[in-house]
């Protein structure tokens, strides 16, 4: 009889253990691999029983609420959440589960101070990078850019450049930072007339012709020797750029003002012997008229130049 209440003790033990409560939870979405999230995310807590049994839980300290099973919590603000959970009924109380939560919803912060927007650099300039990229909540995972900071620019290439960094933080946010600069040559003239052209109007007689400056005069049939150098920031002249003359005839609109007709576009050869840029071209085929010279230096500068070919006398 003795041994046959033990047992029933034990087994009444046994009964009771199983009866305590119990409560788990689901993260949705599943954090990454650095336990960090870039979206608001559900917690979902889970505990079986009765109609007396009840899920508690404190969010970041404060608490505890209590409520019949599942608990939903829809977490959405940046930061690191805590959350305690447990069940309990008239049995008792499961034991306590903690888990975290860290949110991050916002991309990283670069600063680009060199190259700074539109800077214009000379070729062959020394100009060093500087920028930096960080995060506040869950730090800088991934880092790339054009060039590391502290690391010459490239000057190389004469024209519009694009510098970039790229930051990517441990919740996976990504930002991306362009800076557009640069790289001109230093243009000189060489010609006699001190100007891009082998002949300029004295400027008394550079008079308005439509709606721009009337710098030179040519007779039908005279050649227009277009000439410079373009040097880079050691002072050293040679082809650094293809540079190129469009031109363009111009007549009178009343709607804009001013109509083009693009008779040529001209690359301006380099003048081994002469080291200097010169195009020699021929007015035999142009009609008299005001026309606009529109040279490109190669490297994203530019001058405009209205001249006027006269009839032949």
């Amino acid at each position: 009889m003795h041994k046959f209440l033990l047992a029933l003790g034990a087994l009444g033990l046994v009964v009771g253990a199983l009866a305590q409560p119990s409560a788990w939870h689901t993260i949705e979405p599943e954090p990454n691999p650095y336990g960090w999230h870039n979206t608001p995310v559900t917690i979902t807590i889970e505990a079986p029983g009765g109609d007396d049994l009840q899920a508690c839980y404190r969010l970041n300290g404060a608490g505890p609420f209590c409520q019949t099973p599942p608990v939903v919590l829809h977490l959405s603000s940046e930061g690191i959440h805590t959350v305690e959970y447990w069940a309990k009924d008239d049995t008792g109380e499961s034991p306590h589960t903690t888990i975290t939560v860290r949110i991050d919803l916002t991309p990283p912060v670069i600063h680009i101070r060199s190259p700074a927007e539109d800077t214009k650099y000379l070729l062959h300039q020394t100009a060093t990078a500087d920028w930096f990229a960080y995060d506040r909540l869950s730090g800088i995972d991934v880092v790339d850019a054009t060039e590391e900071s502290g690391r010459p620019i490239d000057t190389s290439t004469p024209g519009f450049q694009t510098f970039w960094v790229f930051a990517q933080d441990r919740a996976g946010n990504t930002a991306r930072k362009e800076v557009d600069y640069q790289v001109i040559c230093l243009i000189e003239t060489v010609l006699p007339s001190g100007y891009f052209l082998d002949r300029v109007l004295p400027p008394e007689e550079q008079i308005l012709a439509g709606r721009f400056t009337l710098k030179a005069h040519y007779v039908q049939g005279e050649s227009i020797t277009i000439a410079f150098l373009l040097r880079d920031a050691l002072g050293q002249a040679g082809p650094w750029t293809r540079p190129n003359v469009l031109i363009t005839q111009v007549r009178p609109d009343p709607e804009f003002g001013e109509k083009h007709t693009i008779w040529a576009w001209l690359m301006i050869p380099y003048d081994e012997d002469a080291g200097f840029y010169r195009l020699v071209y021929d007015t035999s085929e142009r009609e008299p008229g005001i026309y606009d010279l529109w040279l490109g230096f190669g490297d994203g500068q530019s001058e405009r130049i209205r001249i006027e070919i006269l009839p032949k006398s």
